[in-house]
């Protein structure tokens, strides 16, 4: 029976734009790990903000570590957490970080049992855009504020990560599309209620796990 359960948001400190600040990607996962927190109760852990981001390393308002550097640090940070929490469900919602922290949930819930359960946000919802259209309304809809002006633009696509740097394709930051007139808080909470009802079905699943 689960005792005890704790929620970690982990984001990055990258560039969103000319309008949103470096934040963003911890700020949502951290309104998701809150939210989840109302319905199904634990604790909410503080965010990480300092992740891989090396795909915006080239715009002055990203901070990056490389993930062979931060994947011991994530080891060692779950290992604890899950000793003192019993279950850690990880909020991810920095897609550039994902894989290094399934990796290391992975492995840990093969050494431990069932302990970690690590959740990509972007895998519920599939945002067509970094910073744009999609991303700024998910992020207005978290109770974010903006640093910037919104401009309309349109510059490469997000199926160019993980390919090569943000800045041989977008100028801006934003990759994808920037819409003004679908720019939306209401939107962004349809999106982020599917997120969330996501997130505990997940839990729920992964707690029936221990009880075996």
């Amino acid at each position: 029976m689960l005792q005890r359960l704790c929620i970690l948001p982990v984001g990055s400190y990258e560039q969103h734009g000319p309008h949103m600040p470096p934040t963003v990607d911890a700020e949502v996962a951290q309104f998701v790990a809150r939210e989840v927190v109302k319905k199904v109760g634990g604790r909410e852990l503080p965010p990480i903000y300092y992740t891989c981001s090396e795909e915006h390393r080239d715009f002055p308002q990203t901070i990056s570590v490389r993930c062979k550097s931060f994947i011991p640090y994530l080891e060692e940070l779950l290992r604890s957490a899950a000793e003192k929490c019993g279950v850690v469900v990880v909020v991810v919602g920095h897609g550039g970080v994902w894989e290094a922290v399934k990796l290391v949930a992975d492995q840990l819930n093969y050494e431990l049992g069932p302990r970690l359960l690590a959740v990509n946000i972007w895998s519920v919802v599939k945002a067509r855009d970094h910073a744009g259209t999609d991303e700024t309304s998910i992020y207005l809809a978290a109770g974010g504020s903006l640093t910037g002006e919104l401009i309309e633009v349109c510059e490469g696509d997000v199926s160019l990560f993980g390919k090569t740097r943000v800045s041989s394709f977008s100028k801006t930051g934003v990759v994808g599309c920037l819409k003004l007139s679908e720019v939306s808080a209401e939107r962004g909470r349809e999106m982020l209620e599917k997120i969330v009802n996501f997130v505990v079905k997940k839990i729920e699943e992964f707690t029936a796990l221990r009880t075996y």
